[in-house]
């Protein structure tokens, strides 16, 4: 019966390829041209998703590919934190019309785990007057990995964004909550008969409350001088006495000024920020302060842009440091709108909180170590379209780092040969990391959209023997195909390279090799009205039980259903 299923699946995803090569074949003059445009207000056309897999956490990193926007969940994994320049603001030009618009699309769902999805989101404005967003997301499973101890999954959040237009000023406002709980299910409760396990100490929770409140400066005439005044601020916990609380206030001020006559435009500017983190747990506490202050100078000359700038970091942790980072952005536009080429440098400090690492590996133990780092970057690549169906970028970049994380088992309490390695910490390490991306996209019509992206990533460390838990490579396709006005087909698939674990069960400690693995999605939308949608997706169409981290292994196919209802 089991291989009648994958047959009949293998036939289905076969004749999505054939349709998608056939349509991404036609005659140029086929296909419509595909222009950008950026709006304040826009009309909210929603479109129905497919059940989104928890493979770590509930939740989904989700990339868009214009004519139709289809998306999907990514397995929850970042490479190392890259620091990228501010980008210049360009001057906010609004047209004295107003129009008014409101927009509610409600989706609900379930999956052959159990798995009750809700999604609902309300967008409501005025042109150049006010703009007000509401986004309420719930995802939980119930069904368990057989052999493993219990995994139920939840991801809850409210996300509230408020934007309002003054004749010179721009002021927003947000709010969120979100509530996520897992289990530590990283072990086989029949390997371990006679340990009494504290069900309490196997739950996890993380609750974070944030607010930010921002104005910026909306002046038609780029003489005047421009600027942007923000202040973010959460309060995160977990079930185990574990809390962060960070407050951040960062600003931007920028003025065109006539330095030379040799440039086409030139602009002086000064951004900074002022950071705090107050973090503890049930060993210890501590408070830092971060303080960072960029002049920067950006200017034109025919087909050279370029940002230059003077990064001084000032950290008060453990100790007091003081530190500077030169920055540097060049772009050459080879071929106006076709063709443009970049490189630089750049630097910073940054911290790996707690919230960030929780993020990533919801089994972390409330008790890791978090870690100031501090980074410099050189990089370079190209970036263009062709016309405006096919839009490339490639880069290669190679970071210095002081104190990277990496995600390692270990127990949980004190260390004893009858406790599984069921938790994880982060340890840190000293080195350098080279890498190369690429991503390509193609947009054929309103109908055919593709995506392809790739990563490659080669660490050179210090002390530790692997980059343990990071991918050497990833790769992601996508294919969204309407084949009517009604009916809309999409396919996605994740390959993840080779990844490195630390086994410290056995003596002395080993390295681990986990395989590389494929993850296939596929779905449909079907659109019954204007108003009602139904959607069906599978998961991990192959059925593999591959380990994203060490000892957790994933749930296999998955089926999820459901409806959307637009008002």
């Amino acid at each position: 019966m089991k291989t009648r299923i994958i047959n009949i699946i293998s036939i289905v995803i076969v004749v999505l390829i054939s349709t998608v090569v056939a349509q991404a074949q036609q005659p140029e003059g086929t296909s419509t041209s595909h222009n950008e445009q950026v709006t304040i207000i826009s009309s909210f056309d929603p479109s129905i998703n497919q059940a989104y897999k928890i493979n770590t956490t509930p939740g989904e990193m989700i990339f868009n590919i214009d004519k139709p926007v289809f998306t999907y969940q990514s397995l929850d994994i970042h490479q190392p934190t890259e620091i990228t320049l501010n980008p210049i603001k360009p001057v906010v030009i609004n047209a004295d019309k107003k129009t008014s618009a409101t927009n509610n699309s409600l989706k609900l769902g379930v999956g052959s785990l159990f798995s009750p999805y809700l999604d609902f989101f309300h967008s409501s404005g005025k042109k150049n007057d006010y703009r007000f967003d509401a986004h309420v997301y719930q995802l939980s499973t119930f069904k368990n990995i057989k052999d493993y101890s219990p995994s139920p999954e939840t991801n809850a959040y409210l996300d509230l964004n408020y934007r309002k237009f003054f004749k010179y000023h721009i002021f927003d406002a947000g709010f969120k909550y979100a509530l996520r709980t897992n289990r530590y299910y990283g072990f086989k409760p029949d390997d371990y008969t006679n340990v009494l396990f504290d069900d309490d100490r196997l739950k996890q929770s993380f609750n974070l409350a944030k607010i930010k409140l921002g104005i910026s400066s909306n002046y038609s005439n780029n003489k005047k001088l421009n600027h942007s005044v923000g202040i973010e601020s959460y309060y995160y916990f977990d079930k185990h006495s574990t809390s962060e609380t960070y407050a951040n206030l960062d600003f931007d001020i920028h003025k065109n000024f006539d330095v030379s006559d040799m440039l086409d435009y030139q602009e002086l500017g000064l951004s900074g920020e002022l950071t705090y983190y107050g973090n503890s747990d049930s060993i210890v506490s501590n408070n830092d302060i971060f303080v960072s202050a960029t002049p920067y100078f950006t200017g034109k000359y025919g087909m050279f842009n370029f940002y230059l700038g003077l990064n001084f970091n000032l950290l008060s942790a453990n100790s007091t440091n003081f530190y500077f980072y030169p920055i540097l952005d060049v772009n050459v536009n080879l071929v106006p709108e076709v063709l443009t080429v970049f490189a630089g440098i750049d630097g910073g400090v940054q911290k790996h909180s707690y919230l960030e690492l929780s993020e990533l590996n919801p089994w972390i133990g409330s008790t890791t170590p978090l870690m100031w780092d501090r980074m410099f970057k050189a990089y370079g690549g190209i970036r263009g379209n062709i016309s405006q169906k096919v839009n490339f970028s490639a880069q290669v970049y190679w970071q210095k780092f002081n104190d990277m994380f990496f995600f390692i088992n270990v127990q949980d309490g004190m260390s004893s040969p009858l406790l599984p390695y069921n938790k994880f910490t982060a340890v840190y390490d000293e080195g350098s990391l080279f890498g190369i991306t690429g991503e390509v996209t193609y947009s054929a019509s309103d109908k055919l959209n593709l995506l392809v992206k790739a990563e490659l990533n080669t660490y050179s460390l210090d002390s530790l023997s692997e980059a343990y838990h990071k991918p050497s490579s990833k790769v992601k396709l996508g294919v969204s195909y309407k084949v009517t006005e009604k009916i809309t087909i999409w396919s996605e698939l994740y390959y993840y390279g080779k990844r490195t674990a630390l086994d410290l069960s056995t003596l002395p400690e080993s390295n681990v090799d986990l395989d590389a693995f494929i993850d296939l999605n596929a779905g449909i939308d079907y659109k019954l009205t204007d108003s009602f949608s139904v959607f069906l997706s599978i998961n991990n169409i192959l059925n593999t039980d591959y380990q994203r981290y060490y000892n957790y292994p994933v749930h296999g196919i998955q089926i999820m259903g459901g409806l959307i209802y637009k008002f």
